[in-house]
């Protein structure tokens, strides 16, 4: 089984740090591939990023698609174009946003999100629009770039450590989800320190993927329906 990771950012400390992170879900059978974006921005922390990514990321899961691929994982807590991905292709895709606010909201009805200060509005509306807003108790930020979150920077594993302590004891958090792919450096360490669940939503999104493909499950057509063919005019873009 062949899962692919698209990073839909060019920072190469991100990229390299993504790459040597998700190994740690393969297993015998199961090949994660971490494929990075040939264009896009930088950083993906707004919603302007979003769009400038978004082609570049269309053309990454119709590509992960065409070369045998059972699924898609898009590697950004914002789930950069998902449902655009889901119209283009028939293979699963799954993004770590929906995938890890469904699998903390299993786990406990209190569900605190630690994430990065940039970008908190778009992780907001995206919590509103997968219908998770009142099972949410407090939103918790990081003042730190992606850069230094993926090399688990000692002061950010102190903010992090700090957010989660207001959380628990604050707003009577029973769950901790991490808004930011990029913390998934410090699951572990922190998972031992304290005494509520620590959700990693990559690691959600993926074994997600491992799960649907193993089902032989993708997402409904009748949902997600794939664009018609249509006629072309100067200036038009054509997805196929």
């Amino acid at each position: 089984m062949r899962i692919r990771d698209v990073v839909p950012v060019r920072s190469p400390k991100v990229i390299e740090g993504m790459k040597a992170q998700r190994q740690r879900w393969a297993r015998p059978g199961v090949e994660i591939e971490v494929v990075p974006v040939e264009q896009g921005p930088f950083s993906m922390e707004f919603a302007t990023e979003e769009v400038l990514a978004g082609p570049h990321v269309l053309k990454a899961v119709r590509q992960a698609e065409n070369d045998g691929c059972d699924a898609v994982v898009l590697d950004c807590m914002v789930d950069p174009v998902l449902r655009a991905a889901r119209e283009t292709v028939r293979i699963p895709v799954l993004a770590p946003g929906q995938s890890g606010l469904t699998v903390a909201n299993l786990l406990g009805a209190r569900v605190a999100v630690i994430g990065m200060r940039n970008g908190q509005q778009l992780l907001e509306e995206h919590i509103r629009a997968y219908g998770f807003e009142r099972r949410i108790c407090s939103m918790h930020t990081v003042n730190a770039p992606p850069a230094d979150l993926i090399e688990s920077k000692d002061y950010c594993l102190e903010i992090i450590e700090r957010e989660i302590t207001s959380a628990l004891t604050q707003h009577r958090a029973e769950v901790v989800l991490f808004g930011c792919t990029a913390m998934s450096g410090y699951v572990d360490a922190l998972s031992e320190r304290f005494d509520v669940p620590i959700v990693e939503p990559m690691a959600c999104a993926i074994n997600m993927a491992i799960a649907l493909a193993n089902m032989g499950l993708s997402h409904s057509k009748r949902c997600y329906e794939s664009l018609p063919r249509r006629g072309t005019a100067p200036g038009s873009i054509d997805l196929f």
